[in-house]
């Protein structure tokens, strides 16, 4: 055996003893959750959950397993492989490995539910099951985040539900969504379904200066689907105003708190799988947009087979900035989530595309194991995230990063791996897939951890008489598919020519499918379905495919093909070589044929959207897009036409509309303003000036509010701190009550407590209080009467005036990164104790903005074992709402607490620290008023 044969040998057996003895640990501390997230470069802080005194426990087994001591730097090393070398470099003499930054927590395993009927049903299950279970981190556009169980989800949905029904809607009722992503669109989607109606989602108006034209373009879609209430955004309720003469069927208008307002309670859910679910209109790519009525048994087929493709585990996290009201958002991420038990972090595409790191990071943040965007959001990343926003980055989490909803580009997927594997990014884990609105929203997946598989074709046959051959050796630019691997479990897919006979591989032909997953039909548009029903329950996708290898590749839309010649040119192929001429935008180019009577064949025309004003640089950049194209495709473009951005039509989603931009070409209309019509833009700002003078009249007392706040905190704390100055230390705890008492009267603030004579208990006790803002430590001190001392991050120490007052008044302090100080400081802490002090600990560490309870560590319980005193449980409810972390404007509101019955160890050992833990845990989680948050780990959220 050689010397690196052999220390990779016993490396790899260092490594599985590390990690079976973690294991043993994490699941003890964490259940199946924490042990199923041990892995070799798994954070022992963010993944597993270890804290300071967890990782002195896992020190203490690897050193009986091991045989020897282990040196106190060991305590800093975060991954079991750092462990291992360390332990490997211990045997030698050498020095121990440096630390790896942790992440976010991996969840744990959802519970075993029974397959539901409806989606509804699926989140009613899975909010009796698990009510408190994390179901989504919501981020908002200001930076908020919220944190969404199925319970909190469930109670929301049903209030909304309640207030449909209170509206008069009634089951069958189709009620059209123009919401933003976020709770608004979740909780209404939901209580649309609870009650029995058919939601519509549409996609929300971004651009007011052509609401006019988004007015008539969604009067079409509402009259088609017979919309009885209209659910929006108050700044949204112009457009209505433009809708109503032309949508007889719409009744009223509401938003989505109007609804929850008037809403309650909700019993279980009807409802069958056959019912229709929701209408998912389509695009309009190649013309007027038809509805895709799905039913649940459609959506439950598709989403119970796409985590057969994805090879779901227990233990995976989604993320996804994917607008909600189109399916790949919608159904192949966030109803996915739902129904599997899978947490899911939310954000909004506009947070995307302003800052495409923030996708990112959220991976990286959530350890995020599976997400999807179109080809061009890949693009956006690689071209426009400067390398400076992606110091830390960590994306080795992400095993299926799914690439859909328009033509995949091989070199894209290049240059995106190229870029972020320095970032944990593996090309293996890009998943091309294929689907379509008909069937649900997936159709075609390859393997999972395969890596995308790219064929190449020879120019001339398949432009010639559609064969797909190996390229000739030398070839120039030969022609690139990407694979989309093969029909998900229970569907089928053919490739037929125009006749109806299937076609062999390796020849392009209209791609035709069916399965579970298929409409029943376009609603109330007979003749749209005819068009695309084959017989036998098989619907023509509208697309042109082959198949190679077994696998399918799609080569374009059969009505977009053009040709010219005898010649079939894909149009995304001229559009990928148009756009690749500096100063053409990307993704913002259309190809397209029109007629040539004279010569019986089509001219190629592409349209290019630019920047560029100046007129001969404008006639060089035209040159160069001839130039290119036909370098690349053979066949020159017959005529060039350079627009302003913002022309080219696009859909919601962001794909080329070729169709619409063919028409404005024909028409001469390209670049033609499209704004609104005097009499539409006087009643439109008139609404709007009259909306944004009530926001601001309602945001004054607010902003009084905030001001007398901060007079207030100024006043007091300067007095608090003369006094702690001044006075004897012993009187520190009395003017602390006195001040904090002072504060919150002064802010008109409603203080409470329940269960004072719990505090009768003899001797010291450890409090332990849930953590949601600044306000707690005050309030605490307002609400017990009794000397305390809190335990507070060292850093405040160094605070102006609070480190003062924290010195002064000698508060404990902990580190929270250095963990041999931080056991230094666990030993103060008993001292205290010990000398008959009241310790106050906070153990889920921090808190951030998002609601919920987090994983409490150890350290307090294990001061309380050794000094043995009680544990004292106490809930906090309402600073959060009074001061929300990452903001600085209080608010009015009722802070009340909950002093628990003492808790005292029951047995010795480790495991009665835990199991003391765990119920404290649950005893201060039933009164605070907020879900425990079990996916989540105790640090703090990146903004």
């Amino acid at each position: 055996m050689t010397e690196t044969t052999a220390a990779t040998s016993s490396y790899e057996a260092a490594l599985g003893t590390v990690l079976e003895v973690l294991r043993d640990l994490a699941r003890e501390l964490g259940g199946a959750r924490a042990a199923g997230a041990v892995a070799p470069q798994a954070s022992l802080e963010r993944q597993v959950g270890l804290g300071s005194l967890e990782r002195v426990e896992l020190m203490l087994r690897l050193e009986a397993a091991f045989g020897r001591r282990l040196d106190d730097r060991c305590l800093q090393i975060d991954t079991p492989e750092g462990l291992a070398r360390a332990l490997l470099e211990a045997e030698s003499g050498e020095a121990a490995a440096r630390p790896r930054p942790g992440r976010a927590a991996v969840p744990r395993e959802p519970a075993p539910l029974p397959e539901a009927a409806t989606v509804h049903g699926a989140l009613w299950l899975r909010a009796q099951a698990e009510p408190e279970r994390l179901h989504a981190w919501l981020r908002e556009d200001d930076g908020r985040e919220v944190a969404l169980s199925y319970g909190g989800l469930f109670a929301e949905a049903s209030s909304v539900a309640a207030g449909l029904r209170a509206r008069g809607v009634g089951r069958g009722d189709t009620v059209a969504l123009v919401l933003p992503t976020g709770l608004d669109f979740l909780r209404t989607f939901q209580g649309i379904l609870l009650l029995g109606a058919i939601p519509v989602p549409l996609y929300p108006p971004v651009r007011l200066d052509r609401l006019e034209e988004y007015a008539l373009r969604q009067a079409g879609i509402l009259a088609n689907a017979e919309a009885r209430l209209l659910v929006t955004v108050e700044r949204a309720r112009p457009v209505v105003g433009l809708l109503r003469p032309r949508v007889p069927s719409l009744r009223a208008v509401a938003t989505a708190d109007e609804l929850a307002a008037e809403g309650g309670p909700w019993p279980a859910p009807e409802g069958a799988g056959a019912d229709p679910a929701f209408i998912q209109y389509t695009s309009g790519s190649t013309g007027m947009p038809k509805g895709v009525l799905l039913t649940h048994d459609n959506l439950l087929a598709n989403i119970r087979a796409i985590a057969a493709g994805l090879r779901l585990a227990p233990t995976d996290v989604g993320q996804t900035w994917l607008p909600l009201y189109h399916d790949m958002g919608l159904i192949g991420s966030w109803l996915f989530c739902i129904v599997h038990g899978v947490p899911i972090d939310i954000q909004s595409p506009l947070a995307f595309l302003a800052r495409p790191e923030r996708w990112l990071w959220a991976i990286h943040e959530r350890q995020a194991t599976m997400s999807a965007a179109p080809n061009f959001a890949y693009e956006l990343c690689v071209r426009r995230i400067p390398d400076r926003a992606l110091e830390g980055l960590d994306l080795s989490s992400w095993r299926c990063a799914l690439n859909g909803a328009e033509p995949v580009s091989p070199d894209t997927m290049d240059r995106f791996a190229r870029r972020f594997a320095p970032y944990g990014f593996r090309r293996e884990a890009f998943m091309p897939v294929y689907g379509l609105a008909e069937s649900a929203v997936g159709l075609c997946f390859p393997p999972p951890g395969r890596g995308p598989r790219v064929t190449l074709a020879a120019r001339e046959p398949f432009s010639g008489d559609g064969r797909v051959e190996a390229p000739a050796p030398g070839e120039k630019e030969p022609l690139r598919f990407v694979s989309v691997g093969t029909a998900l479990p229970g569907h089928e897919v053919r490739i037929l020519d125009d006749d109806g006979a299937e076609l062999p591989s390796g020849r392009v032909g209209r791609l035709v499918f069916r399965g579970p997953s298929s409409m029943a039909g376009y609603y109330r548009n007979a003749e749209a379905t005819a068009e695309v029903a084959v017989g036998d329950g098989w619907l023509d996708s509208g697309d042109l495919a082959f198949v190679a290898d077994g696998e399918v590749h799609v080569a374009g839309r059969r009505k977009d093909l053009i040709i010219k010649g005898g010649r079939n040119l894909v149009p995304q192929e001229v559009e990928e070589a148009a756009a690749s001429v500096e100063g053409i935008r990307k993704g913002c180019v259309a190809a397209f044929g029109v007629a040539q009577a004279a010569l019986g064949t089509e001219a190629l025309v592409v349209v290019a959207e630019t920047r560029e004003t100046d007129g001969p640089a404008r006639e060089r950049l035209a040159a160069a897009v001839v130039e290119r194209v036909g370098g690349v495709t053979g066949v020159p473009p017959d005529d060039v036409r350079l627009v302003a951005p913002g022309v080219v039509a696009k859909t919601p989603s962001g794909k080329v509309r070729r169709a619409a931009t063919r028409d404005l070409y024909l028409r001469g209309a390209l670049g033609a303003e499209r704004g609104l019509s005097p009499g539409a833009r006087s009643r439109l700002f008139a609404a709007v000036a009259v909306n944004e003078a009530r926001r601001r009249l309602r945001a004054v007392p607010g902003l009084l509010y905030a001001g007398a706040a901060a007079a207030a905190v100024a006043a007091v704390g300067l007095l608090a701190w003369v006094l702690a100055v001044v006075l004897p230390r012993t009187w520190a705890p009395r003017t602390g009550r006195f001040c904090a008492r002072l504060f919150f009267r002064l802010l008109g603030q409603r203080l409470t407590v329940e269960g004072l004579e719990r505090l009768a208990v003899p001797g010291p006790l450890v409090l332990c209080s849930n953590h949601a803002s600044y306000a707690d430590v005050p309030a605490l001190m307002a609400l017990l009467p009794l000397d305390f001392a809190f335990v507070a991050k060292a850093e405040v120490r160094r605070w102006p005036f609070v480190g003062s007052f924290v010195r002064r008044t000698r508060q404990l302090t902990v580190d929270r990164w250095d963990t041999e100080q931080s056991l230094n400081d666990a030993r103060t802490i008993d001292e205290a104790l010990h000398a008959g002090r009241n310790v106050l600990f906070f153990p889920e560490g921090t808190f951030t903005p998002a609601t919920g309870l987090r994983p409490f560590r150890l350290g307090a319980f294990k001061s309380a074992a050794a000094a043995e005193v009680a544990i004292l449980p106490l809930a906090l409810q309402g600073t959060r709402h009074v001061l929300r972390g990452g903001g600085w404007r209080p608010r009015r509101g009722h802070i009340h607490l909950w002093i628990g019955p003492p808790l005292r160890p029951e047995g010795e050992g480790w495991h009665a620290l835990v199991d003391l833990r765990d119920r404290t845990a649950s005893a201060i989680a039933a009164r605070c008023g907020e879900p425990r948050l079990d996916l989540l780990a105790a640090g703090p959220v990146r903004p």
